[in-house]
């Protein structure tokens, strides 16, 4: 009988051996049958499956690097000037956000690996060895995947880049993805002015937080029509009408705008006891303007919406 014969696991005795636990994991347990040999699992076959998750990382870390590397190509031939608008910026800043996200994960898969014995001859620790391998394998093929759509993404970046249509269709569909703080503001505020709200409070306060990231929003776009305008500018073709559509349409919205900041002053009539409820809450909401007003672009809108969503729990607002 050989040497790893003879320091095999059987599946059956794995499975006794953990049977009490309260985190075992059915299909740990079957992937560590479907590598077993006669019921049974050497060394050397834990170190293979080591190996292989070991070279699945790899393989998913080269792969990261490589398009790590394609979206840099793509800065460096870019004008300085170019390099410092802020659509530009933002789309390479949410680019490397996104790298180093997937880069932790792959990270934090070395780290599992290295602490995973390569050829666990106990029955718990098989398992266990197990286990921590399926994350890993589960963990790089979550980043693969992410990867996929940013291979997608990066190729209509480099689309966008040199492409005045796709720069003008794409600023039209932020415009109109802004539309929906004015839309919640809107519809907050009749609720309010309805008497429909439960909590009229509630709605007011979250109609403020709305209507403050809204102004953050208009500052941006009017940058981000600017800049656009300057580089249409060096292109070929006649993009006038474009622009002026675009700036018609900001124009629409910051009318809905103002008359919503009209509305939050109004309201305030219709909520008892308002100066003491906003009294309550001054701190946080001074906070919150000064964090807003301190924003510059590109604005990370995730993390802004992380903000919104803080402050909502902060105060138990509820506006479902």
């Amino acid at each position: 009988m050989s040497e790893d014969r003879d320091r095999s696991v059987a599946v059956s005795t794995v499975r006794d051996r953990v049977a009490e636990r309260d985190d075992v994991d059915e299909n740990v347990l079957s992937a560590i049958e479907d590598r077993a040999e006669e019921g049974r699992v050497t060394p050397e076959t834990m170190a293979d499956w080591h190996r292989e998750c070991r070279e699945e990382r790899e393989s998913t870390a080269g792969a990261l690097d490589a398009m790590e590397s394609e979206l840099q190509s793509y800065v460096s031939d870019l004008d300085p000037a170019e390099r410092e608008r802020n659509q530009v910026q933002a789309r390479v800043e949410e680019f490397e956000s996104e790298f180093d996200d997937l880069g932790r994960a792959l990270d934090a898969v070395a780290a599992r690996l290295s602490d995973t014995p390569r050829e666990p001859t106990d029955p718990a620790a098989v398992y266990d060895a197990a286990a921590a391998l399926r994350r890993c394998s589960r963990s790089t093929h979550d980043v693969a995947h992410a990867l996929h759509h940013l291979e997608q993404a990066l190729d209509e970046f480099a689309t966008w880049l040199d492409d005045p249509e796709t720069r003008i269709e794409e600023l039209g569909d932020e415009i109109s993805g802004s539309e929906r703080y004015l839309e919640n503001t809107e519809t907050l505020l009749e609720q309010v002015e309805s008497g429909q709200s439960p909590e009229p409070f509630d709605a007011w306060l979250a109609a403020y937080h709305l209507q403050q990231v809204m102004g953050a929003v208009f500052a941006e776009l009017r940058t981000d029509v600017s800049e656009l305008a300057s580089w249409l500018d060096d292109r070929d073709g006649d993009y006038g009408d474009d622009v002026a559509a675009l700036r018609d349409r900001l124009d629409d919205l910051e009318t809905r705008y103002e008359a919503c900041s009209r509305r939050l002053d109004e309201t305030t009539d219709a909520i008892d006891d308002f100066e003491s409820k906003r009294a309550a809450v001054a701190d946080s909401l001074d906070e919150f303007e000064a964090t807003i007003a301190d924003l510059e672009p590109p604005v990370d809108w995730a993390a802004v919406e992380e903000l919104v969503q803080a402050q909502f729990d902060e105060h138990a607002i509820d506006v479902r």
